[in-house]
């Protein structure tokens, strides 16, 4: 029987960023959280726009958790993720994208031999998880892309997903290796946001987009006299 891996699947930063302007409720700007909102609520919300984006396939949502996907990719991915999300429709300028909202929440881990830090233990809700362990028989049944029980902000996905989106040569997405069922779990750390490695992780990223900027083309460059794009 072949192996199994999990990944923590995620658009990747140093693409750049994209995140909703605020509107207007009541006279007031409010904040916009797509989670939040219902899919027969939903509208065409103005777009922030970060001046490191580039033009590529998946765009980066917020902090790379959530992500917008270009109708080539989202062509692709939807007979895989149909079932276990929901694709709504973002405008940037002129251009539309599709924010993908995972809705499937899938118990596939194997308790009491998870390595971190829990938050809420009568709920199974962890701060940070440092090793993770899954159940072979039911990842073989997982949907290609699921929110895990411990962690509600993360999307963990199998090889089905990442083979897919590799082979397709599409640009924007990131699987970090979390567990393999014959080696086991991979320790991972998040990275620090204060102090000299986070400087240097600062710094690499910075060098990401300038080289990135010149293979692909900022896409604020792109879209800068569309009406609706405001730059952050």
């Amino acid at each position: 029987m072949s192996e199994i891996n999990v990944y923590r699947v995620s658009s990747n930063l140093q693409y750049g960023r994209i995140s909703p302007a605020a509107r207007i409720m009541d006279g007031k700007r409010q904040p916009v959280f797509p989670n939040d909102i219902a899919l027969e609520d939903w509208e065409l919300y103005p777009i922030r726009l970060s001046k490191f984006t580039t033009d590529v396939d998946f765009i980066p949502y917020y902090a790379g958790n959530e992500f917008i996907l270009d109708e080539t990719a989202k062509t692709l991915l939807q007979p895989l993720t149909e079932a276990c999300g929901e694709f709504r429709p973002v405008k940037v300028g002129e251009r539309f994208y599709w924010w993908f909202k995972c809705t499937a929440r899938y118990d596939c881990t194997v308790k009491g031999k998870i390595e971190g830090r829990i938050g809420i233990e009568k709920l199974n809700l962890w701060s940070e998880v440092n090793r993770w362990v899954f159940d072979p028989s039911r990842l073989r049944e997982a949907p290609a892309i699921f929110i895990p029980h411990e962690d509600p902000i993360m999307r963990l996905c199998t090889d089905v997903l990442k083979d897919v989106v590799e082979k397709s040569g599409l640009v924007g997405l990131t699987f970090q290796h979390l567990w393999n069922s014959t080696t086991g779990g991979e320790w991972v750390k998040e990275p620090p946001v204060l102090g000299p490695i986070a400087a240097k992780l600062g710094k690499e990223l910075e060098d990401k987009w300038e080289k990135n900027k010149k293979k692909y083309g900022l896409l604020y460059d792109k879209l800068k006299d569309k009406e609706g794009i405001k730059l952050i």
